[in-house]
């Protein structure tokens, strides 16, 4: 609300807020703005759910899988099956695709095959030998499947152990995987029709499903290099071959193969060899943060070329990070720790490990993965909280030690949001140099008290990413970037923002990660105090301190000198814009950045997004001051409360001083803002 008196400049409360550690790990200030915000309903929730079908196994006959260089083979055609048994529905679909682990196992030894497992071997002296068993990766997801399936989804988890026998060529098996994807949809769709399907080895086993199934809402998910196949196959589905079955050629464009409805994708700590997209479909990508295996975080590049694709069906895009995570542990079958390297925090026997054991992670696993497809597939709207950034995980999604001592876990996975073009402004996506002058509304970026800032990026000219192209000894990002490095107790970035109206929008977010530096390279020692500013263009400033509402701001745990260890990730800030309250958000003159004491930071994705609607306040936060001079009074009342709020030191401690320098500079500021290059 615009004060009635005639003040120029009103801060916000967060800014002086002292800083308190929560979580299991803090990385930063976890400060009662983030402790007071709504936490997320439980996936776990059992009121009104159904009763479940026991996990139903079925075959068909084989397919042959292609690839783009020319390479076929036959495919196993086998998955598992949860459905509700209450209800008419009709219920939406969600497919698991498992990643390439091994496929046989023998003696405890497992092995990927070029035949069928479950074979047994002779008989010695009257006494069987150990048979050589299937490593059944596609059951390793039942744990969500049944209780997504209580909640009215048909999930079906598709087993692709032959193509991980067969994918050392050509794709990789990207391609073949995504066929197999498609032909488990074109059976279901076949059941849902007629009640049965004549290649499987139980034609009626799925009579009761008839007219239950919704085949205008499917969901995948993909782990691994099944992850990047769900995102591929998106590509794949609106421009569908043959299917040739086992018997049978079902060709291009006949009636049982049309391209289906593809709502939602999630792709779980995926490979990304080719820099795919997701255009055209709500699409979340999981990193694992001590991933072992995709141990440069390839899904990072997902969300980076997905986040400004021009799409026929604008969807939002995800990117999560899981800072306690490895690779396996997300399915029940890979039981072993891929994360073998020694490591102070990804480590699971380093002394203060930051590891999530097996159980606590499929705890938020759980969590992200059932609620992102109840929310976009089912449209249930009591997880738009959480996938709007404005609700902290539940208690039975953070580590049991978190949950026991009834502390959150927000710190412990970090939610990067972009939203459809139409539900945001961007103010620079820094995607070029020009960045380090000009923003896109052609407004003047500059900086103060800064020792560096340059533009970098992690893409070579050939397209591939150079993990050093930043500041970073390792930044797994595709996106430019800003990097802004100062030593001095204070520095500045400054965006122009021309007069905007940010009425029809909720948050201000920009996305921002710390270097890893090697200790010979001046490391930060701690993440940097930091204060997002806005101005209108009467002059009047708010200020919030970042820490009170965002753990984006950590620095990356682990060894610098560890290839898998420490790392920078791109995290999103997001600041809610009724908190920069006394500003006329229909006339917004600028955003600054304040940092105090040594910064060095990676920036990109400045903008202004409608994450849960538009800006509600009440009339008078947009009208006009009537008096914009500032006055003694006003002065003496702010310098007043900042003694009161700063622990006995007040104005007198260094961020004191600082805020109060920056009241003092917005008294100066000019009543206009002059276009830079607007015309360039």
């Amino acid at each position: 609300m615009l004060s009635n008196k005639p003040t120029r400049f009103s801060i916000s409360c967060a800014l002086v807020v002292p800083l308190a550690l929560s979580g299991l790990i803090a990385f930063g200030a976890a400060s009662s703005n983030l402790q007071q915000q709504d936490i997320a309903p439980s996936v776990r929730e059992q009121a009104g759910a159904s009763r479940v079908s026991e996990p139903l196994d079925y075959r068909s006959s084989q397919i042959i899988v292609t690839d783009p260089e020319g390479i076929a083979y036959n495919a196993d055609v086998n998955a598992l099956v949860r459905y509700p048994l209450d209800g008419d529905g009709p219920f939406p679909v969600v497919l698991y695709l498992h990643g390439r682990h091994v496929t046989c196992s023998y003696l405890g030894n497992e092995f990927l095959s070029t035949g069928e497992c479950d074979l047994e071997l002779p008989r010695v002296l009257g006494q069987p030998v150990n048979v050589i068993k299937s490593v059944d990766s596609y059951k390793g997801y039942d744990y969500m499947a049944r209780n997504l399936a209580a909640h009215g989804y048909v999930v079906v988890s598709i087993n692709a152990n032959d193509v991980n026998d067969k994918d050392l060529a050509g794709d990789a098996g990207v391609q073949a995987r995504s066929e197999l994807i498609l032909h488990h949809l074109d059976i279901l769709r076949e059941i849902n029709e007629t009640g049965f399907y004549s290649k499987l080895d139980q034609p009626y086993l799925f009579a009761s499903l008839r007219g239950k199934i919704d085949m205008t809402k499917v969901g995948l998910m993909g782990h691994s290099r099944g992850g990047q196949g769900v995102t591929h196959v998106l590509s794949v589905n609106q421009a569908r071959g043959p299917t040739i079955e086992v018997g049978e050629l079902r060709p291009a464009g006949s009636t049982f193969n049309q391209p289906h409805n593809i709502r939602a994708v999630f792709a779980l700590a995926p490979t990304n060899f080719d820099f795919i997209n997701a255009p055209n479909t709500t699409f979340a990508v999981l990193l694992p943060y001590c991933d072992g295996d995709v141990s440069n975080l390839q899904g990072a590049f997902m969300y980076d070329e997905s986040r400004n694709l021009e799409e026929t069906t604008p969807s939002r895009k995800f990117q999560l990070v899981a800072m306690g995570a490895n690779h396996n542990f997300y399915n029940t079958t890979w039981s072993g720790d891929d994360y073998s390297n020694q490591d102070p925090w990804c480590s699971s026997n380093a002394e203060n490990s930051g590891r999530d054991d097996p159980i606590d992670q499929r705890r938020h696993g759980e969590f992200l993965m059932s609620s992102f497809f109840r929310h976009f597939l089912g449209n249930e709207t009591i997880f738009s909280s959480y996938w709007s950034g404005m609700a902290s995980l539940p208690a039975d999604a953070c580590p049991v030690q978190s949950t026991n001592s009834g502390q959150r876990c927000d710190d412990r996975v970090h939610l990067s949001i972009q939203t459809p073009k139409q539900q945001r402004l961007e103010i620079d996506n820094t995607s070029t140099s020009l960045s380090l002058t000009m923003n896109q509304l052609g407004g003047a970026n500059s900086t103060s008290d800064a020792d560096r800032f340059e533009f970098c990026s992690t893409r070579n000219d050939s397209g591939s990413v150079n993990s050093t192209g930043c500041p970073s000894v390792r930044t797994w990002a595709t996106s430019g970037q800003l990097y802004l490095e100062s030593d001095n107790s204070e520095s500045q970035f400054k965006t122009i923002l021309n007069d905007l109206d940010v009425t029809a929008y909720d948050s201000l977010t920009f996305r921002v990660g710390i270097p890893v530096k090697t200790s010979e390279n001046n490391p930060l020692t701690s993440a940097p105090e930091m204060h997002a500013i806005l101005t209108d263009t009467f002059g009047q400033s708010a200020a919030i301190e970042i820490s009170s509402y965002s753990n984006a701001l950590y620095l990356p745990p682990g060894d610098p000198l560890n290839t898998e260890g420490a790392k920078t990730l791109l995290n999103m800030v997001r600041l809610p814009l009724a908190s920069f309250q006394g500003v006329n958000f229909e006339h917004l003159a600028s955003l600054e950045l304040v940092h105090i004491g040594p910064t060095q930071l990676q920036l990109t994705d400045f903008q202004f997004q409608a994450l849960a609607g538009e800006l509600k306040l009440a009339n008078t936060d947009t009208e006009n001051p009537t008096d914009l001079e500032p006055s003694e009074n006003n002065m003496a009342e702010t310098a007043s409360f900042l003694d009161g709020q700063s622990g006995g030191g007040g104005s007198t401690t260094l961020p004191g001083l600082a805020v109060l320098a920056l009241m003092l500079s917005a008294f100066k500021r000019k009543r206009t803002v002059n276009c830079v290059r607007c015309n360039d």
